[in-house]
């Protein structure tokens, strides 16, 4: 069950009624943007009345951080385990593995995934929040300008290959929720972000050499002698 199964007033009687109010101002702000969503909204998506808003939340701004920091903690989490999981002496797949996380955070959570996206909700994050998202992009610049230096990566411009893997890995899960790829389950969209994951790190341009993908064992053979080939 994803995000999108809104609780109803139910939820209110059981204490829940916080939790169902950030559920349902995560779709309200997805429809409508941070700006023009309203807390009357969000509080007949959670089936109670505007007032009963006010007992968790004193204004939109508050809301807007309760929803925003969730998503940067839920995705936090998914990422920091994902990166736990990998190899720890392989740089790439490291990086590679945030990637994957970033698709399958967004399947399993779509209001989550929409509502962290919309324009101006890196804005509403609490403070604390803010700075560890941006310490966590520094590290993996860190990451990899010592992976370029140790030779596991090309020596591409940093905020390059920061830029190609985002829009990779953003445009797939877009892709995904939107249900432009069909339907995609768990382990298709583990598969897609695996796939594209793998053409981003072994790139267009033929290699010299086999390369052999640690995740799938799929094989990339070498290439012939061509443009690109070292020998030519």
């Amino acid at each position: 069950m994803n995000n999108d199964n809104i609780p109803r007033k139910a939820a209110y009687h059981h204490g829940n009624l916080r939790a169902a109010l950030i559920k349902a101002a995560l779709v309200e702000i997805a429809a409508e943007g941070p700006e023009q969503f309203s807390l009357r909204g969000v509080a007949r998506r959670a089936g109670v009345s505007a007032p009963a808003v006010y007992r968790h939340f004193a204004s939109k701004d508050d809301l807007l951080a309760a929803v925003a920091g969730e998503c940067a903690e839920r995705m936090g989490h998914a990422i920091g385990d994902a990166i736990a999981a990998a190899p720890p002496d392989d740089p790439l797949e490291q990086f590679r593995a945030t990637g994957i996380a970033i698709v399958q955070f967004a399947v399993a959570h779509p209001a989550h995934f929409r509502a962290m996206n919309v324009p101006g909700m890196y804005d509403r994050l609490p403070p604390e929040q803010r700075a560890a998202q941006d310490e966590f992009v520094r590290q993996q610049q860190a990451a990899l300008a010592k992976a370029q230096h140790d030779g596991y990566v090309a020596k591409i411009p940093l905020d390059e290959v920061m830029l190609a893997a985002n829009s990779a890995v953003m445009g797939l899960a877009h892709a995904i929720i939107e249900g432009r790829l069909g339907p995609v389950d768990a382990a298709r969209a583990t598969k897609l972000a695996t796939d594209v994951t793998h053409v981003l790190g072994v790139g267009l341009v033929p290699r010299p050499e086999t390369i052999t993908d640690p995740r799938t064992k799929a094989v990339t053979p070498k290439a012939k002698k061509g443009r690109y080939t070292a020998d030519h």
